[in-house]
């Protein structure tokens, strides 16, 4: 039976979908409903204990080791000053010379941060992320996710087992790096976020987008679903308009599909998950099912179908206004 949609209330022509679990591959199967109006996806039913699905052991962004420097390192943040705000010119451009900017970079500044922000990232698994901006001389970062085993304080970075309704102080940039298509209520979610981000501070979205090359191509196998762990994923007309009915402005909206969409989706469609033994995820020195050229073609598919508009996941930077 369908349901009013959860972004958009509507009922007419909603249509429903059955989708494997197929990342940690506990082969249990999930209805999904596609709705009729904005084009978004949601789960049906959820699972009482979802916390079964984020095993700290298992679950991807569990995994990592979280090393902690003392200090920022010497050469990344020389290089950050030149790449994030044109200091150090000099030694900044040589030790860029071929240097590939990497996504984090490119995050901070979207989002215009500055070294002594307070960031916080929802969602944050082990916080590996929040390790790499502090690797370049990011100095005041917490990040929250109710499904680690324990919180952690490291000092410049805290980790906690909380969610984003436990967070009371206020930040200068917020992210949701692949996490709010986790929480339910999404309108509340953002509606927390701009309480907690300070005036004229930013928040950062990163997010599948329903009904682009992802679902066009593969339907219920493509990996941006994620049953049962997407409670929904929005249509990039319904993302648009949440995020403007949560009072934000929306000064960026692109694609950043990688290769891993294609794989990914590929092996779901072979029945195979992602933490197979013999999947890409854990055999990318070639000896997986896909080849280098393979790999090498997939990121040329996706890096066009960002370029067109039809990438499968958004990179959306928020603006809160300063009054």
């Amino acid at each position: 039976m369908t349901t009013p949609c959860l972004l958009c209330g509507n009922t007419e022509n909603n249509q429903l979908f059955k989708v494997k679990e197929l990342q940690l591959g506990l082969d249990e199967y999930f209805n999904y409903q596609l709705c009729g109006h904005c084009g978004s996806m949601q789960l049906q039913d959820v699972p009482a204990d979802l916390g079964k699905y984020y095993p700290n052991e298992d679950y991807y962004s569990f995994k990592l080791n979280l090393n902690i420097r003392k200090k920022a390192d010497t050469l990344r943040k020389i290089k950050a000053d030149y790449l994030l705000f044109g200091k150090n010119k000099i030694i900044g451009s040589l030790l860029s010379i071929g240097y590939k900017l990497p996504e984090q970079f490119q995050w901070m500044k979207d989002l215009g941060a500055r070294y002594d922000d307070a960031i916080l990232d929802i969602g944050t698994g082990n916080g590996s992320l929040l390790a790499r901006l502090f690797q370049i001389g990011f100095t005041n970062l917490t990040g929250i996710d109710p499904f680690i085993n324990e919180s952690h304080d490291y000092g410049s970075i805290r980790i906690l087992k909380k969610n984003i309704y436990e967070v009371n102080e206020p930040y200068d940039i917020v992210m949701m790096h692949h996490s709010l298509e986790h929480m339910f209520e999404p309108q509340k979610v953002l509606a927390q976020a701009m309480k907690i981000t300070k005036p004229g501070g930013a928040v950062m979205v990163r997010i599948p987008i329903m009904g682009n090359y992802g679902w066009q191509t593969y339907g219920v196998y493509w990996c941006g679903i994620d049953a049962p762990r997407h409670i929904f994923i929005p249509s990039a007309r319904q993302m648009r308009q949440l995020a403007e009915e949560a009072g934000f402005t929306i000064e960026k909206f692109y694609y950043d599909s990688s290769d891993y969409l294609i794989w990914s989706s590929e092996q779901y469609k072979l029945g195979m998950p992602l933490h197979d033994p013999k999947s890409h995820m854990f055999n990318k020195d070639g000896s997986s099912m896909f080849s280098k050229e393979d790999i090498k073609r997939f990121r040329a598919i996706m890096k066009t179908q960002n370029e067109k508009g039809n990438g499968d996941t958004a990179v959306i930077c928020l603006r809160k206004p300063l009054v």
